[in-house]
């Protein structure tokens, strides 16, 4: 038995006589020390001869690795983090580490049971479909809108501070830019052919004013937070689509960007999340969803 196989049997050991001394049930200390023999088999994965030597980066990556590669559940994961809580108090306690590594990990959101709504193709062509059919008068100023929001995920708030520069449709550089409150908060979103093309309509069309916002009301006025939940709502009705909001547009944008590539850091990026697990609250894939991830793995070969 190598040294680091020794020291983990004697740690796991003294964690057991810990839980046992706390008045745990023994069906509660056999589901806490299962949890960390997981958690040692990843990080010896990952390289770490110590179980005392996990950090709290890989205890979030862990985290993040349960729900994406293996498809637990919020409530799944959660249980494994409190069991990785526990073992670093008693860490603490008995002097083998110093510093509680698992502080500051919050628990996963848990989720409505059937997953946050996000629309398929056929209703995102249903809703793109009624806006065309809307006013002429607005249907480009208002489809640019629709458009953006599915294809970039841009929050509502956001999108009425956009401004004409923070749009570059040039050939070298195809971006959305979204502004923060400082400099480094800010972001850029690519723009795919979709959204350039409704944008380039509508510009096209929006000549005259000296508002430098991107989008106008009738009157020539920046479009308010409101306007823009209103004519949503309006054309999703008319779609024959219920419950559609322009959160509900965003969630599509981060659930289809994490099905094409099943990279949530980089999806997180993207909506302007700086937490993965917020990113996780508003995208978590359904399980129809993870079948399909599952079935396109790199690693299903027969």
């Amino acid at each position: 038995m190598s040294t680091s196989e020794t020291e983990l049997q004697d740690t796991l050991a003294a964690y057991e006589k810990y839980l046992v001394d706390s008045g745990l049930s023994q069906v509660t200390i056999t589901g806490y020390l299962g949890d960390i023999k997981q958690f040692a088999s990843w990080l010896a994965g990952e390289g770490r001869t110590s179980l005392l030597a996990g950090t709290s980066q890989e205890i979030r990556r862990y985290c993040l690795q349960l729900v994406i590669a293996k498809a637990h559940t919020p409530a799944t994961v959660n249980r494994r983090l409190q069991a990785i809580r526990k073992f670093f108090r008693f860490a603490v306690h008995t002097g083998l580490v110093d510093e509680d590594a698992s502080l500051g990990i919050k628990l996963l959101p848990q989720p409505p049971s059937e997953g946050p709504r996000g629309l398929d193709r056929s209703e995102v062509e249903r809703l793109l479909d009624a806006v065309r059919r809307g006013a002429p008068r607005l249907m480009k100023r208002d489809y640019a809108i629709v458009q953006l929001m599915l294809q970039t995920g841009i929050r509502v708030g956001e999108l009425t501070k956009l401004k004409l520069c923070d749009i570059s449709l040039f050939e070298d550089k195809r971006v959305l830019r979204v502004r923060g409150q400082e400099a480094s908060q800010g972001r850029e979103i690519p723009l795919n052919s979709s959204a350039r093309k409704a944008l380039g309509a509508y510009l096209d069309e929006r000549v005259g004013s000296t508002n430098d916002h991107l989008f106008l009301s009738r009157k020539g006025e920046p479009l308010s937070v409101r306007s823009v939940q209103r004519l949503v709502n309006t054309y999703a009705q008319a779609a024959g689509l219920e419950d559609v909001s322009t959160y509900t547009l965003r969630q599509t944008y981060g659930q289809q960007m994490l099905r094409d590539t099943g990279d949530l850091s980089l999806v997180a990026r993207l909506m302007g999340h700086k937490r993965l697990e917020t990113a996780i609250k508003y995208i978590l894939p359904g399980q129809e969803d993870l079948t399909e991830i599952a079935e396109r793995s790199s690693l299903n070969v027969y």
